[in-house]
């Protein structure tokens, strides 16, 4: 994908993010600690995130695992003194060591898992890592090492993948995936559904919503109808619908919002 949003509510909080870096299969992130509750909103998107959360001075922290959502969803984290973000792309999905390589993001879709690990456990050793740590590459370096030790990557589909890349080239329907990759339309829905949990209607519509969004927040001042050329929408009307079904607001709410900040 072009750009990855991160949560609404990180961005909304610049005072609060440190630092952002993406490396193969992963963009991350970095938010301190605020006087009040960090309510926090995920976009639809077909990607997968995680968050950590942890103190300075004690192991109390808790782990996040937000699967694909289908809706505008959000969530409220608790106080810590840290808040480690990972936002994996649509290219596959870390599971448990020794899992079924064909385990595929769909297993999570719509869900939300929050744990503290256990005192022995390899999410407790990097809480510790964590501590010990001085930057935020270290911290990166630590949690590639964390998801190669205990976690398996299990990468979606050839054909989702190679139905991906067409998507990114610029097919914004699903009748011309059809005709570009020779699948059918109902051939094409299955294999969305299969691994994602989402049709490809719905996979496109949050690709295309996702780049015209990074394109709002790199440039508010720009012209709304700017924002939708070439981007896939029928009209004005058209994207007013989207937007509002996506972020629960207008668009001219949302940048009147993001300038405020």
């Amino acid at each position: 994908m072009k750009r990855m949003i991160q949560p609404f509510g990180i961005d909304m909080h610049k005072n609060v993010l440190t630092d952002t870096k993406a490396v193969k299969h992963m963009h991350f992130y970095e938010a301190d600690k605020t006087n009040t509750i960090l309510n926090i909103s995920f976009i639809p998107s077909s990607t997968t995130e995680w968050i950590i959360c942890y103190n300075d001075n004690n192991d109390i922290s808790e782990f996040i695992c937000i699967g694909c959502q289908n809706i505008f969803t959000t969530l409220s984290l608790k106080e810590f003194d840290h808040y480690f973000g990972i936002r994996f792309d649509n290219t596959g999905c870390y599971f448990n060591k020794g899992c079924d390589i064909k385990t595929y993001p769909v297993n999570i879709t719509d869900n939300i898992f929050r744990y503290e690990p256990a005192p022995e456990s390899y999410e407790m050793q990097l809480i510790k890592d964590f501590h010990n740590s001085s930057s935020f590459k270290d911290r990166i370096t630590l949690f590639k090492a964390f998801v190669t030790d205990c976690k398996t990557f299990c990468p979606v589909s050839e054909n989702i993948e190679k139905l991906n890349r067409l998507i990114y080239s610029g097919t914004s329907t699903v009748a011309e995936l059809s005709a570009e990759s020779e699948y059918s339309v109902r051939h094409i829905s299955r294999l969305y559904n299969e691994v994602y949990g989402i049709g490809a209607k719905d996979f496109i519509k949050m690709y295309r919503f996702q780049n015209v969004l990074a394109a709002i927040i790199a440039d508010p001042e720009r012209d709304n109808s700017s924002f939708i050329e070439g981007a896939g929408y029928s009209d004005q009307a058209h994207f007013q619908r989207e937007f509002r079904t996506f972020m629960g607001m207008t668009p001219k709410k949302y940048i009147k919002l993001i300038k405020n900040f």
